[in-house]
């Protein structure tokens, strides 16, 4: 196993080529970003078809792949239809920026809701804070270049970035979800339920 599953967390260091991570930085250096509500910046991705990170996207689904065939066997054969999300974050932290607010992937809303799970790729190096920490788990992931998460989009998996006062921090992170949401019939015929006429 090349890979560590620390309490359902998929950690795969250097998953992503150091030139593919520096490719992603200069993309969110220039261009134009958005301020978040959270205080820092985000670029929102076009359709993953036209998409400049095509090769990040596919390694990222390589190792959902591995994750899930080896740790949770069940989720291949689920009933509904479930896949990478069609739009990402590029995300860019300046010194003292950070989501330092604990929360989780999924949501009340009609996107979010339909949540399975989070990832993140780490596009540089920080080694003063740039951590992010899953406080149910205990866990703390340093922020190294090229370090693929994928994680439970729900409460059981909150967490939170912690600051560097002194350094800028690189993400890339997106969702996978279920397709649709479906109705309780349509639900029951696929478990093979009765279904009044």
């Amino acid at each position: 196993m090349s890979y560590q599953n620390k309490d359902h967390i998929y950690v795969k260091e250097k998953a992503v080529d150091s030139s593919l991570c520096d490719a992603a930085i200069h993309w969110l250096n220039t261009n134009q970003l958005v301020r978040n509500p959270n205080g820092f910046y985000n670029g929102y991705s076009q359709h993953i078809e036209d998409s400049e990170f095509r090769s990040i996207l596919n390694i990222v689904h390589e190792n959902l792949i591995t994750y899930r065939d080896e740790c949770y066997p069940f989720l291949q054969s689920v009933y509904c239809d479930w896949g990478m999300e069609s739009t990402f974050n590029l995300q860019k932290y300046k010194p003292g920026q950070s989501y330092n607010a604990e929360h989780m992937e999924h949501g009340n809303d009609e996107l979010s809701c339909l949540r399975v799970l989070g990832w993140m790729v780490y596009l540089n190096d920080v080694n003063d804070g740039g951590e992010t920490y899953w406080p149910q788990q205990k866990f703390k992931k340093s922020a190294r270049k090229g370090d693929l998460l994928i994680w439970p989009a729900g409460w059981t998996h909150s967490h939170y970035g912690i600051v560097s006062n002194t350094e800028y921090k690189y993400i890339l992170t997106g969702w996978y979800s279920f397709r649709r949401l479906i109705s309780d019939q349509e639900r029951r015929q696929m478990e093979g339920e009765a279904v009044p006429e």
